[in-house]
This record gives structure tokens, C-alpha cells and sequence, in this order.
């Protein structure tokens, strides 16, 4: 699979972009920055003064040619001359005459310019502006075999008036997507993923019974809509200080008997955090007391670095989640086995752009396969070349479903960050398949054995500081108790 992936995989537009500029790079750094801030800053003054400090001091020279992408290169030019044009200059003459003189009238210019690259690199993650749009684009994967799952861009509602705008945006998609689906039913056709935190100004655990008294009942009129249209509705995974709150909103959807008889209940996990395997304990037990079977997509886990941060910055006792890659591909690999040991009450979705994650749940599952066993899924703009040789007759007949992101460019900003972090991060599956010097061996690697390689095999990464240990052995940081924590409270 790997190296038949290698040899179609495209080398141009922003996969190449993101691979010459990944985040070894004080370059691939420098344009993070600016994909993550440029389009929240809503002054133009602030907005050059950020591409004049980002821009200005990368060595762009040193990038020039090396791709065989005439898009990454003439991108090299651009930010090149960007610049030249932004760095302040000692020199003399007319041409520093000049510059200055470009450089004054060329900001607008080269906001304009980063604000396009920002909406191109958006425009490969998202699916549509509108579900109309989306549903549209959708048909022709829909036609080789692929199913799709549709999310409403946008983060968490801010206000009273934000949660309204999200939940109706969540119910017309509803419709939308349920007339598409034309009674094709929760495991052949479209469906839709929903953030609680979208739905409620307040979603944290200090203010539970409240969320619990206003949350539910939103979080059910969308369910009993997707009931209704016989699609499923996921929960989405958030950040980990609200899992212990999803999983109470999830019990009271999954117990409610105007929702009984419906197998498109859903709910993410993130193989990263630690906790993970004992939620899917939790859920199996769940969906045997309530007479149903959910549906579980398991992720690798996309809040990382703020998972980290958070931690230190309370300073708690620990952290939440792996902070080596490979524990949390051995992770994922043992809740996989968990999902596939309970088919009466989980219908597994394995979320993975990893070749050999792919291959390892294949064999774990066996060779029998009837539909409704499992399905795998990936994100609209990364995965698909990879199940081009999964889905259908032709190639290994094993579902994949699409999660496809829907909104405006002015919502894109965090999935879009998100998504970089994890095209650009070189230990990355889909940063290394397209770098040449990574061995096929090196990226077929079985996590297992690699864990087991190392001593002791469970140790934490050593150069991230545990949450006591940030400023060194010196000055011990201040605890903090994780007041979101059950078991702390």
C-alpha cells in the first residue's frame, strides 16, 4: 500500500507546499504563524506588521528548486521577493530607494497575497461553503464507493446568540443531508458530526448542571432529527478536560427512549489520551445497557500541543495524553482490537491516514468481512489516495467514509490550523510518505516492536517536562488540582 501510494501521490500544490515548509523549518514555522493569525487580526496596520516580522527573516532562498511542484517554486519566488521587500534594509543607492519605496506601496499587495494562499490551502481541506455545495462535490466519490460524514465548520460558541446560529446551521445540514441520503441508512449513506462545545457558550465542567438542564435537550432535537431521516449523528471529541461531561450528555442521548430503536448514535475517542481504552470499556458497557449499538470513531487525537500546554501551564500532576507518537499508535492498535472483540454494541470506525494502521486493522479483523462490520474514514484532502485502494471491487471492497468540513473561509481558521499541524509535523505519516529519503521499511514500521525497542518501553518522551518539572530542576512549578477531573473533585 505505502509504495503504491508513493508512486501516485502528488508532489504539487499544497501537499508540496506543506512538505517543503514543514515545521523543522524556521520558514515552515514563519508561514504556521501566519495561516494561524492573519485572518482573525481585523486591522490591515497589524496584519503587515506581522507578515514584515515573519516573513522578512526566513532564508527563502535556501528552498528555491527543490521541489518539482511549479507551484511550490513560484511560491518560493513570491516569498522570496515578499521578503526582500518587508526586511529592512541598510544599503544605499537607488535600489534601496527602491525597495523602500516597493516595500511601502507592497504590503496591501502582500496581505492580499497571503490572505489567497490562506483560502487556497483552505479551499484543499473543506468540502464546500454551503451543504449544498458539498453534497454536490460529494457525488462523484459517492459513485466509487465512498460514503461521506459532514461537519458545520466553526469552534465553540461564544455566546447565547453563537450556540442559536450553530444549532441551526446543525439542523438544516440535517435536512440537507437526509434528503441526499434518500433512505439509504446510517451505515451506506451520509451522515453528520456535531461539537457539543458549538452548542453552548458554557460547555465546561464548573457549570454542569446547567449544561446538562440546556445542553441535552439541543444536542437530542438534532438527534431526533437524524433519527428521523435514518442518518447518523456523531459526537465529536473535543479537548480533554470535557470528556468526562460529553460521555454524561452521551449517556442521557443513548438512554433516551425517544431515540431508542436508532443505530446512528456516534462518539469520537482520541487514541492519545490516555483514558482511552477505559472509554471504550465504558461505551461497550453503555451500549449493551441501553439496548443499542453505537457507532465509535476512533482518531489519533488532533488538540495535542494544547493538551501539552495546558498541563504545564496548570501545573498538573500529569498529562492527559502520550507525549511520544509511537504510544499512541500502539494505543489506537489496542482499542482497534477492543472495537472489532465487540460487534453487538459498536459499529468501529477507524479514523487513520497511516498505511500501517490501515494494514494492521485488516488483519486484526480477518478476512471476513460483511458490511456493517466496520468502516474506515478520512479527512476530505488527505486521505483518499490512500483508500483509492481500499474502497470497492477494485481494490480491497472495505469502506471508507469522508469526514467533510463545511463553511466560509472566515470559519476555517482553527481546522485549518489543525490541519497544517498535522501535514507539517515530520513525524507525521503524510509529511513522511512524500519525503523521499524515509525508507518504505521506516514507514512501515510496526509500532509495537518499536515501543518494545525502547527503555523502559513506557517511558515519557524526555524532552518534553512533565507539568512539576517545566523550569528544571532548580524551581519545582506550582500544582494545580484539575478541578474538570471526577476523580480530583
Amino acid at each position: 500500500m505505502v509504495a503504491g501510494l508513493r508512486r501516485t501521490a502528488k508532489r504539487g500544490g499544497v501537499e508540496g507546499l506543506i512538505h517543503e515548509y514543514d515545521l523543522s523549518s524556521q520558514e515552515g514555522v514563519a508561514l504556521m504563524c501566519l495561516a494561524e493569525a492573519l485572518l482573525r487580526i481585523p486591522d490591515a496596520a497589524t496584519r503587515d506588521a506581522l507578515i514584515r516580522d515573519k516573513i522578512a527573516p526566513g532564508d527563502w532562498r535556501a528552498h528555491l528548486g527543490h521541489s518539482p511542484s511549479p507551484f511550490v517554486n513560484a511560491a518560493t519566488w513570491g516569498l522570496l521577493v515578499t521578503g526582500k521587500l518587508t526586511a529592512t534594509t541598510r544599503e544605499h543607492g537607488l535600489s534601496a530607494a527602491l525597495t523602500r519605496l516597493i516595500g511601502r506601496g507592497g504590503e496591501p499587495l502582500i496581505r492580499r497575497g497571503v490572505n489567497l494562499a490562506m483560502r487556497l490551502m483552505g479551499e484543499q481541506f473543506v468540502m464546500g461553503e454551503t451543504i449544498a455545495e458539498a453534497l454536490r462535490r460529494a457525488r462523484p466519490n459517492e459513485a466509487k464507493g465512498f460514503a461521506y460524514s459532514y461537519d458545520m465548520l466553526g469552534e465553540a460558541a461564544a455566546t447565547e446568540a453563537d450556540a442559536a446560529r450553530y444549532q441551526a446551521a446543525y439542523a438544516a445540514a440535517i435536512h440537507a443531508i437526509g434528503w441526499e441520503s434518500a433512505g439509504r441508512g446510517v451505515i451506506g449513506g451520509p451522515g453528520i458530526s456535531i461539537k457539543l462545545s458549538a452548542l453552548h457558550p458554557r460547555y465546561t465542567r464548573t457549570k454542569r448542571a446547567r449544561v446538562l438542564a440546556e445542553l441535552i435537550p439541543r444536542a437530542k432535537a438534532l438527534a431526533v432529527l437524524a433519527r428521523g431521516y435514518g442518518i447518523g449523528l456523531n459526537i465529536d471529541a473535543e479537548e480533554a478536560d470535557r470528556l468526562d461531561l460529553s460521555l454524561d450528555i452521551l449517556e442521557a442521548l443513548a438512554t433516551d427512549p425517544d431515540l431508542a430503536a436508532w443505530d446512528g448514535l456516534g462518539f469520537v475517542i482520541q487514541a492519545y489520551g490516555r483514558r482511552c481504552p477505559f472509554v471504550v470499556d465504558w461505551l461497550v458497557d453503555l451500549a449493551r445497557r441501553s439496548g443499542r449499538r453505537l457507532m465509535v470513531r476512533l482518531v489519533k487525537g488532533a488538540y495535542w500541543d494544547g493538551e501539552i500546554k495546558r498541563a504545564q501551564v496548570e501545573g498538573l500532576s500529569d498529562f492527559p495524553v502520550f507525549t511520544r507518537k509511537a504510544h499512541t499508535d500502539v494505543s489506537y492498535l489496542a482499542c482497534a482490537r477492543m472495537l472489532l472483540a465487540a460487534p453487538d454494541a459498536v459499529f468501529p470506525q477507524f479514523a487513520t491516514h497511516n498505511a500501517q494502521t490501515v494494514a494492521s486493522i485488516l488483519e486484526m479483523a480477518g478476512p471476513d468481512f460483511r458490511p456493517g462490520d466496520y468502516e474506515f474514514q478520512c479527512l476530505h484532502g488527505m486521505g483518499e489516495p490512500l483508500y483509492a485502494a481500499v474502497v470497492g471491487p477494485g481494490g480491497l471492497d472495505r469502506p471508507c467514509r469522508i469526514y467533510a468540513p463545511v463553511g466560509t473561509h472566515e470559519t476555517l481558521l482553527a481546522y485549518l490550523v489543525r490541519r497544517l499541524l498535522e501535514n507539517g509535523a515530520n513525524a507525521s505519516f503524510v509529511n513522511r510518505i512524500a519525503d523521499a529519503s524515509v525508507s518504505l521499511d521506516d514507514l512501515v514500521a510496526d509500532p509495537v516492536a518499536t515501543v518494545r525497542a525502547m527503555r523502559p518501553p513506557g517511558a515519557p518522551h524526555p524532552r518534553i517536562a512533565a507539568p512539576r518539572d517545566l523550569f528544571g530542576a532548580g524551581r519545582p512549578n506550582a500544582a494545580g488540582l484539575d478541578l474538570n477531573d471526577e476523580a480530583v473533585l
